[in-house]
């Protein structure tokens, strides 16, 4: 009970900053970012193939 009370004081007197902040870097939800993650766990799968401690 305690912990909820924290969780919901937090949230009500927190400081958040602003979802629009302004960015020079390119937006991560593109094709080409997705194109990476998965080329990046076909990668690790094929590396890790025969392991199973993971």
């Amino acid at each position: 009970m305690e912990a909820d009370n924290l969780e919901d004081s937090d949230l009500e007197n927190g400081i958040f900053p602003p979802g629009d902040l302004l960015s020079d870097e390119p937006p991560l939800e593109t094709e080409l970012h997705l194109r990476q993650l998965v080329l990046l766990i076909q990668s690790l799968e094929g590396w890790w193939g025969d392991r199973q401690d993971f």
